[in-house]
C-alpha cells in the first residue's frame, strides 16, 4: 500500500512538472495574432502568394492560411455544421463548429482583413476543446483586447439559416463574381458601396429575374433581416 501511494505521488509530481513547463507562445502575421501552448509545434511552409503553416501535437493539426488569394470557402457545398458571424476587433468573421460536442471540426474564417488578405484557421481531427481554446485568443489589427472570444453553441445557426457572409458566398457568388460579369453583374464592394446601403438592402429583398438567362435570383425573406444586416456589416 505504501508503494502504491508513492507511485501515485510520483506520477502527480511528474504531471505537475510537465504542466509548469508548458507556456504560451505568440503567433503573429501582419494584422493577425493568437497564442498557443508550447507543447504544440509550429511548422511553416513555403507558399506562393500566400502564407501557409500548421500547428501539430500528438496527431492533432491546426492549419493556418493567410493571403490575397484565399478561395471563398463557402462557395463549396455547406457542411452539416453550425455557423456564427462575429465581429472580431472590428472585422466581420465566421466561426464554424460541429453540430454536437462530439464533432471535431472547427474553424475561423475572415474573408478580408482591412482590405488586405483573408485568413482561415481550421482543423480536421483532434480534440475540439483544445482547438477552441486557441481560437478564442485570436486578435486582429494590433488589438489590445484582453477578453477571449466567446463561442457559445446556443447562438450558432445551421446551414439552412446561415449568417450573412456564408449566405453571400454560398448563394450570391454562384452567379455574381466579385471581380467580373458572370451570370449577373459583378458584386464587388466598390459597386455595392456606390449604390448605397438602402439600395443593397432593397435589392436583397426584391424579386430579381435576369433577362439573359431564365433563372431567378435568390430573394431573401424579411424574416431573415438579421442575415441581411450581417451581409451589410460585411460588405460595407
Amino acid at each position: 500500500m505504501k508503494n502504491f501511494f508513492s507511485i501515485i505521488t510520483l506520477l502527480l509530481l511528474i504531471h505537475c512538472t510537465k504542466q509548469e513547463n508548458i507556456s504560451l507562445r505568440k503567433f503573429e502575421i501582419e494584422k493577425v495574432e493568437f497564442t498557443y501552448p508550447s507543447d504544440w509545434k509550429l511548422t511553416e511552409t513555403e507558399g506562393i502568394d500566400s502564407y501557409f503553416s500548421y500547428l501539430s501535437k500528438d496527431g492533432d493539426t491546426i492549419y493556418i492560411e493567410f493571403g490575397m488569394y484565399n478561395p471563398k470557402i463557402y462557395k463549396s457545398p455547406l457542411q452539416d455544421n453550425l455557423f456564427r458571424q462575429v465581429t472580431i476587433d472590428g472585422t466581420e468573421s465566421i466561426i464554424e463548429i460541429p453540430k454536437t460536442k462530439y464533432g471535431n471540426f472547427a474553424s475561423i474564417y475572415i474573408p478580408t482583413i482591412d482590405s488586405a488578405g483573408g485568413f482561415y484557421m481550421f482543423n480536421k481531427n483532434g480534440n475540439i476543446e483544445d482547438f477552441l481554446r486557441i481560437y478564442q485568443t485570436l486578435k486582429l489589427n494590433k488589438s489590445r483586447r484582453k477578453k477571449p472570444l466567446i463561442i457559445d453553441l446556443k447562438e450558432f445557426k445551421n446551414k439552412n439559416a446561415p449568417p450573412g457572409i456564408v449566405f453571400y458566398e454560398h448563394n450570391c457568388l454562384d452567379c455574381h463574381s466579385e471581380y467580373h460579369y458572370e451570370i449577373g453583374p459583378a458584386l464587388d464592394r466598390k459597386f455595392i458601396r456606390s449604390k448605397g446601403r438602402l439600395w443593397f438592402e432593397k435589392y436583397l429583398y426584391s424579386i430579381k429575374q435576369p433577362k439573359e438567362i431564365p433563372i431567378s435570383c435568390t430573394q431573401i425573406d424579411e424574416k431573415d433581416s438579421l442575415m441581411v444586416k450581417e451581409m451589410i456589416h460585411y460588405l460595407f
